[in-house]
C-alpha cells in the first residue's frame, strides 16, 4: 500500500487534538446512523453439554509422571497465517494526526500503579510437564475479583493474589483445568487436545469465575479433523483455586443451519448480562477433507442461559445462535461489552447485552456498529425469544498496514543462529479489541496504522465511547469522544480499555519501536480525557520467537498477543495485562512474557 504524506501538516498539541475530537462528537449529532437491521436466532439447545468437574488447587498438586523431550516442539498442524477478514485494498491514506509524549518519570510517579510478571513462554511450554507445544503469540485472559487474579495466556493459566503471590504450586496447562488429554504425550507421541484463544471474566453479581478457550479436533496421530468445540469453565463458588464445572460446545456445524457446512470459531470472546453468558466468535471454513481453515463465513454471537451454567444440572443449558453472514463489513469480530463491578448489568427490555463491531470490509474504513441483544431473560424459559439489532454510526477512518512493528536492535540468539534479520511485530488489523460498558457509555478500542511527522507509518491506538438507547425493537447510538493515541517514534500495539463506575479508567497496550524494546504501556482515562503514556514495565530484549523468522515459514512479521486485556475491581481499581519481553528465562523457541498491571485511578 502506497501511503501518501501531507506537504503542510497542522502541528495541534495533543491535549488540543482530544479536545477538538470530543467537541466534535457532542456537537455534531447529524452523525450517521445506519439501521443494519435485526436478526434472528436459533435454539441449539443441547449442543452443550456438561464435562464434569475438576479442582484446580487439587490439579496443581497432582504428581506429574517424568518430563521427555521427544516429538515435535511446533505443533507441525498449527497454522502460522493469521485468520484475517477478507478485506479490499483501499488504496493510499493520508491521514496525519498529532503524537503524545510519553510522561517523564517524575510526573509518572503521581499516578498510582504497580505489577508483576505473569505467565511467560517458558510457563506456558512446560505446563502438564512439559506436555505442551511451543505456542505464539500470547493471546490474553484476564478476569479479576474477590481477592484474586486469574490469568490465562494461550494453553496455560495461573491464579494470584492481589500483590501478584501465585496461589498455585504451578500453572496449569488449560488441557488440565479443562479435563482434557495433553497437547502431546511427549513419551509416546500422542497428540490430544490443541486449545487456543482463551478468555476470562469474574462476574460480581454472581461471584463465579468464567473461563473459555476453543480448539480444533485430531486424531492421536495430530491429523487435524473437521470438527471444532468451544470449551466453557464455570466456578462452583467465588474462589477460582476450588472447583469448575466444564462444559463443551460443539461448534462444527453439524446441524449445519447455513449449509456453509464446518467451522472454527475463531476469536472468540465472551460477556455476561443478568441472565445470560455471551460469546462470539469469528467462523472460518473447515475444509471437510483436509480440515485446514478457509474462507470466513461470517460472525457468530451464542447467547446461553447463565443460571443454567453455574448450576450445571437440570439437562443441557439453553443455548441460542445468531449467525452474521459477512454483508455490510461489520459482522467481523462483533465484540461483547465487559461490564465492570458497580455499574450494571442492564435490565431495560427484558436485559440488554451490548457489543460493538468495526467495519473490515476494506483496509481503509470508518464507524462503528453498536449491537443490542434484548429480552435476555427469556433463556430462562422453556422457549427464549431473543431480539439482536445493529446500528451504525461515522467515526473517524481507521487504516490497515501489513508492515509490522520495527524492534530495536538487541539480543536475539534464535534470529542469529538462524541468521536471520530482526524480526518484526504483527501490526493487527483494525478489528475491535476490547468493549466495555460503563455510566451508560460504550467504550472500544482498535488499532489504526497513522502517519508520523516524518512520513513513517506508526500504529495507533484508537478508542471511541457511544452511547447506545434501545426503546423496544429501535436501537439508537451517538458518538461521545474518539481519539488517536499515538507516540512518533513507537508502535501501540493490541489496546484494551476498562473503565469504573467513577468513570476512571484506563487503556493498555504494548509499546514497541527502533528506540524500545517490546514494552508494557497504559493511558489513563478520566471521564473522557486521556491523560499521558505511562510505561508500567519496560522491555529489555526485542522478540525473538519463532513465528517471525522465515525458516519457520513466516515472512519476517513475528505474531503478536492477538489481544489485551483490561478489567475492573470491585474497589474500581484498574488491571491491565498485555505482552512484553523481559530478561528473565526463555525458552529455545520465544522469549515473550506477560505483564499484569494494577492501576488505582
Amino acid at each position: 500500500m502506497k501511503i501518501t504524506k501531507q506537504s503542510s501538516p497542522t502541528k495541534v498539541s495533543p491535549l488540543t487534538r482530544f479536545t477538538i475530537l470530543t467537541v466534535m462528537a457532542l456537537a455534531a449529532p447529524s452523525l450517521f446512523a445506519q439501521d443494519l437491521g435485526q436478526f434472528t436466532g436459533k435454539n441449539f439447545t443441547g449442543d452443550l453439554t456438561p464435562l464434569g468437574t475438576v479442582n484446580v488447587s487439587q490439579l496443581a498438586k497432582a504428581a506429574m509422571a517424568p518430563a521427555s523431550n521427544s516429538g515435535p516442539e511446533i505443533n507441525p498442524h498449527n497454522r502460522l497465517r493469521v485468520l484475517r477478514p477478507p478485506m479490499q485494498e483501499s488504496g493510499p491514506f493520508a491521514d496525519r494526526v498529532p503524537f503524545t509524549a510519553r510522561t517523564e518519570a517524575a510526573a509518572a510517579a503521581a499516578l498510582s500503579f504497580r505489577g508483576f510478571n505473569g505467565i511467560s513462554h517458558l510457563d506456558q511450554r512446560f505446563a502438564r510437564n512439559g506436555n505442551q507445544f511451543s505456542l505464539e503469540p500470547p493471546d490474553q485472559g484476564l478476569a479479576v475479583g474477590n481477592g484474586f487474579v486469574l490469568e490465562a495466556v494461550n494453553d496455560a493459566l495461573n491464579i494470584y493474589d492481589t500483590n501478584g503471590i501465585q496461589q498455585l504450586v504451578r500453572p496449569l496447562a488449560l488441557t488440565e483445568f479443562f479435563d482434557l488429554p495433553a497437547a502431546i504425550i511427549r513419551k509416546t507421541l500422542t497428540f490430544g487436545a490443541f486449545l487456543t484463544d482463551p478468555s476470562a471474566l469474574y462476574d460480581p453479581e454472581t461471584q463465579r469465575w468464567f473461563v473459555i478457550a476453543f480448539s480444533q479436533l485430531n486424531t492421536s496421530q495430530g491429523t487435524p479433523l473437521p470438527k471444532t468445540r468451544l470449551y466453557i469453565a464455570v466456578s462452583q463458588t467465588s474462589d477460582p483455586t476450588g472447583n469448575f464445572t466444564i462444559f463443551t460446545l460443539n461448534t462444527t456445524g453439524a446441524v449445519n443451519p447455513d449449509n456453509l457446512g464446518p467451522r472454527l470459531p475463531d476469536f472468540p470472546h465472551f460477556g455476561v448480562d443478568h441472565y445470560g453468558f455471551y460469546v462470539s466468535t469469528n467462523d472460518f471454513a473447515v475444509d471437510p477433507i483436509t480440515a485446514a481453515p478457509g474462507n470466513f463465513i461470517g460472525a457468530t454471537i451464542t447467547a446461553i442461559s447463565k443460571q443454567d451454567l453455574i448450576t450445571g444440572s437440570g439437562g443441557a443449558p439453553t443455548v441460542v445462535r445468531f449467525q452474521l453472514p459477512f454483508l455490510t463489513g461489520f459482522e467481523f469480530t462483533v465484540f461483547p461489552a465487559y461490564v465492570p463491578p458497580g455499574t450494571g448489568p442492564v435490565l431495560g427490555n427484558g436485559g440488554t447485552q451490548f457489543f460493538v463491531s468495526s467495519n473490515i470490509r476494506n483496509t481503509t474504513n470508518q464507524g462503528l456498529a453498536v449491537w443490542a441483544l434484548t429480552n435476555t431473560k427469556s433463556l430462562d424459559s422453556a422457549t427464549p425469544a431473543l431480539s439482536l439489532q445493529a446500528v451504525a454510526v461515522d467515526t473517524q477512518a481507521y487504516h490497515y498496514s501489513p508492515r509490522g512493528s520495527t524492534q530495536k536492535n538487541g539480543f536475539h540468539p534464535l534470529g542469529q543462529s538462524l541468521n536471520e534479520q530482526l524480526e518484526r511485530l504483527d501490526f493487527g488489523d483494525q478489528r475491535v479489541l476490547s468493549v466495555c460498558y460503563s455510566g451508560g457509555r460504550l467504550w472500544a478500542t482498535l488499532n489504526s496504522v497513522v502517519i508520523n511527522q516524518n512520513g513513517f507509518e506508526r500504529l495507533a491506538a484508537d478508542y471511541f465511547a457511544l452511547s447506545p438507547s434501545v426503546q423496544g425493537r429501535f436501537l439508537t447510538a451517538r458518538l461521545i469522544t474518539q481519539g488517536s493515541i499515538t507516540e512518533s517514534d513507537a508502535d501501540l500495539l493490541r489496546p484494551a480499555i476498562a473503565v469504573n463506575a467513577q468513570q476512571k479508567g484506563a487503556i493498555v497496550f504494548t509499546l514497541n519501536g527502533p528506540h524500545d524494546y517490546p514494552s508494557s504501556a497504559f493511558i489513563p482515562i478520566n471521564g473522557t480525557t486521556p491523560g499521558q503514556i505511562q510505561i508500567a514495565r519496560a522491555g529489555n530484549e526485542p522478540d525473538d520467537g519463532f513465528t517471525g523468522y522465515r525458516a519457520f515459514g513466516s515472512n519476517g512479521v513475528a505474531r503478536w498477543g492477538d489481544y489485551s486485556a483490561a478489567a475492573v475491581d470491585s474497589d474500581g481499581v484498574i488491571w491491565l495485562a498485555t505482552e512484553y519481553v523481559p530478561d528473565n528465562a526463555r525458552t529455545l523457541f520465544a522469549n515473550w512474557s506477560t505483564y499484569i498491571t494494577r492501576y488505582k485511578p
